[in-house]
C-alpha cells in the first residue's frame, strides 16, 4: 500500500515539474558569428547588395555576411546618424544635423546637401512618392531626387506658417517616414501639442491629425498602404497613456481605428505580410489583427525592451530582453526558444533569407544566428 502511494506521489510530482517548464517547439537557435566592439548600434539595415549597415552614433559602417568590417563613414552634416535608405542605382543615403549625404555602396562619397537652419537635432531622410528623397526640418520639408538636386520646399506645415517670415522657434519634428502616395511627419512645440501630417508628391497636406501633447511617437508604413503610428502621450497619469493608429494614406485624416495601450513603455509596431500587426508594451507582445485593429492575443515575457521584428519564412516573431536575451514567439503567441547573447538587446533584430537572424547588443556585438525552425519549402 506504500509502495502504491509513493508511486503516486511520485507521478503528481514529476506531472507538475514537467509543466513548470517552459514549452520550446522543436526550433533551436544556432550563433553563425559574432563581430564585436562596434559600438552601440541605434540602425541595422540590409542593403541591396547584401551587406549590413548599421548606424552608432555619427558613422555609418558596412559589414559583410562573414562578420568582417569593410569601411565606415561619418555624418558629414553633424549629429547622430539616420536610419540609411538605398535606391535601385547602388546608392546610399542618410542623414545627420540638417543634412542628406551619399555614399556609393563601395563607400567612396558622392554628394551632399545641407541646409543652414541651425537646425541640430537628429533628422531622418525618407523616400517617397516619385522616388524623391524628403528631409523634413523645422523650417519646411524639403524634396530632392536622387542625384541631390533641389525640387521643391514646402513651408506651411501649420496655418500661421503662412504669415511668418521666420522658423516657428521651438519647433521639433519627431518622427517622418513614407511610401508612394504620402510623406508623414510628426511636428509640433513643447507644452503645444503635435500634429500628424500626411503631404503629397507636390508639397500640399493632404490631412492632418491632432496627436496632443506626447512623449514619443514611431511611424511605420505597410505593404497595404496604411500608415501604422505609436503614441506615448506625455500625460502618463492617465489610464491609457499609449494608443496605436491605423490610417489609409488616400483617406481623410480620420484613423481606421485606434487599440488604447495602459503603458507608457510601448515600442513602434511591426506590420507583418499575414495580416497582424505586432509591438511591445510592459513585458508583455501584443498581436493585432491590422483590418480592424482588434486584439488577437498577447503573452507576458520577461524584461521585453526591443521592438519585435516577423520573419515569414520561420513563422516567428523576434524580439530582444533587458536581460541580453533573443526571444522568438510562434504566430500563436508561445515562447519558442530563447538564446542569450553578451548584452542587452534594445534595438530590433533584422531578419534576413533562409531563417537568418540579425541581432546587435548594447555591448557593441552583431550576431548573425539561424534559426533552425526555418523549412525551406515554406
Amino acid at each position: 500500500m506504500c509502495r502504491k502511494i509513493t508511486v503516486c506521489i511520485l507521478t503528481i510530482f514529476v506531472f507538475l515539474l514537467a509543466a513548470a517548464v517552459p514549452c520550446y517547439g522543436e526550433g533551436h537557435p544556432a550563433i553563425v558569428w559574432q563581430a564585436s566592439r562596434l559600438g552601440k548600434l541605434t540602425s541595422l539595415v540590409m542593403g541591396p547588395n547584401k551587406l549590413l549597415y548599421v548606424s552608432s552614433g555619427n558613422k555609418l559602417m558596412v559589414v559583410d555576411d562573414h562578420g568582417q568590417k569593410l569601411w565606415e563613414a561619418a555624418v558629414a552634416g553633424g549629429g547622430k546618424g539616420g536610419r540609411p535608405v538605398f535606391d535601385a542605382c547602388g546608392s546610399i543615403f542618410f542623414s545627420g544635423g540638417s543634412s542628406v549625404q551619399e555614399l556609393k555602396l563601395n563607400g567612396s562619397n558622392g554628394w551632399d546637401f545641407t541646409v543652414y537652419d541651425g537646425n541640430n537635432s537628429d533628422t531622418q531622410v525618407t523616400f517617397g512618392p516619385g522616388n524623391l528623397l524628403y528631409l523634413p526640418l523645422p523650417s519646411g520639408l524639403y524634396a530632392l531626387d536622387t542625384e541631390g538636386h533641389y525640387k521643391w520646399l514646402m513651408q506651411v506645415y501649420e496655418s500661421q506658417d503662412a504669415i511668418n517670415t521666420q522658423t516657428v522657434s521651438g519647433r521639433e519634428i519627431l518622427a517622418c517616414a513614407g511610401n508612394d502616395q504620402a510623406i508623414f511627419v510628426v511636428i509640433g512645440k513643447k507644452g503645444k501639442g503635435n500634429i500628424l501630417l500626411a503631404i503629397s508628391g507636390e508639397g500640399t497636406v493632404l490631412w492632418r491629425y491632432w496627436l496632443g501633447d506626447i512623449k514619443e511617437v514611431s511611424l511605420v508604413t505597410g505593404s497595404d498602404g496604411r500608415l501604422y503610428v505609436a503614441v506615448i502621450t506625455g500625460q502618463s497619469k492617465r489610464s491609457t497613456p499609449g494608443k496605436v493608429y491605423a490610417f489609409d494614406s488616400n483617406g481623410d485624416g480620420k484613423p481606421l481605428w485606434y487599440y488604447p495601450v495602459k503603458f507608457d513603455n510601448l515600442t513602434a509596431p511591426t506590420p507583418s505580410k499575414h495580416g497582424q500587426l505586432y509591438f511591445c508594451a510592459d513585458n508583455k507582445l501584443f498581436a493585432l489583427n491590422q483590418a480592424d485593429g482588434k486584439e488577437s492575443w498577447r503573452v507576458t515575457l520577461y524584461k521585453t525592451v526591443s521592438c519585435p521584428a516577423f520573419d515569414e519564412s520561420s513563422r516567428h516573431v523576434y524580439l530582444g530582453t533587458d536581460d541580453s536575451r533573443l526571444l522568438a514567439v510562434t504566430l500563436q503567441g508561445r515562447l519558442d526558444w530563447d538564446l542569450t547573447l553578451d548584452g542587452k538587446i534594445t534595438g530590433q533584430p533584422l531578419t534576413g533569407p533562409g531563417g537568418i537572424v540579425y541581432v546587435s547588443t548594447d555591448k557593441g556585438s552583431l550576431y548573425k544566428i539561424k534559426d533552425e525552425a526555418y523549412s525551406g519549402d515554406q
